[in-house]
């Protein structure tokens, strides 16, 4: 009886493993408050601006989700899951902000193209056409300056798209995990519950993603 109680068992191991994901998947989720309080003022010019600026802290998010899985996969749990992921967040600012700020001037534009033009469905399609390939870049910049890419922002997005048209498998293979983590949370119910999982759930499948295509050799 007390095996099971032991801090390596497999009661103890599945246990701390659930806790890592939960914890992961929450920071994640709290980077995210700030754009969802943006989306309360509606599309309205200062929502709009108001929503690109909120997005901002999400970026070094996914960031650090990334990294505390890629520790997960490496080494179980390896503890101190806050200290963790605020620490790859602050890292992931310092060495990509020009790539997070990037990407908000891009969603900005893209957020503006759709108020305006989304009610046609070929504009609409290209507009999420776009937002798909932006978030491909984060996850490949992101991916890329873990995998070991060096250099300046620029440098590691351009071995980020470089790996990435080389194994095009990964980045398909990462928005259809992003669609799939999205369409969990909303299922009635039990979405909102999953939502407290998915996230680190998604970020768990590409680093398994980037390994198994070898993404990760290419952006190193």
């Amino acid at each position: 009886m007390t095996s099971w109680l032991a801090y390596d068992s497999r009661l103890s191991r599945t246990l701390l493993a659930v806790f890592w994901w939960f914890a992961t998947s929450v920071q994640l989720l709290a980077t995210a408050i700030p754009f969802a309080f943006a989306g309360q003022l509606g599309l309205t010019h200062l929502g709009l601006w108001a929503g690109a600026a909120a997005a901002l802290p999400a970026g070094p998010g996914l960031y650090a989700a990334l990294k505390c899985m890629r520790d997960f996969a490496a080494h179980g749990y390896p503890g101190a899951p806050f200290r963790t992921f605020w620490t790859a967040w602050a890292r992931g600012w310092n060495r990509l902000w020009r790539i997070w700020t990037g990407a908000a001037v891009l969603g900005l534009l893209l957020s503006y193209n759709a108020v305006l033009y989304g009610s046609g469905d070929a504009a609409f399609a290209a507009v999420c056409a776009a937002a798909a390939l932006v978030l491909a870049a984060l996850i490949a910049t992101a991916s890329a300056s873990l995998a070991g890419a060096e250099g300046p922002a620029l440098a590691v997005l351009t071995a980020a798209l470089r790996a990435a048209a080389r194994r095009p498998q990964a980045p398909a293979a990462w928005l259809a995990v992003a669609a799939l983590a999205y369409a969990a949370a909303l299922i009635p119910v039990i979405g909102p519950n999953l939502a407290l999982f998915t996230p680190a759930a998604a970020a768990w499948a590409i680093v398994i993603v980037n390994a198994a295509t070898g993404f990760d050799r290419q952006a190193a």
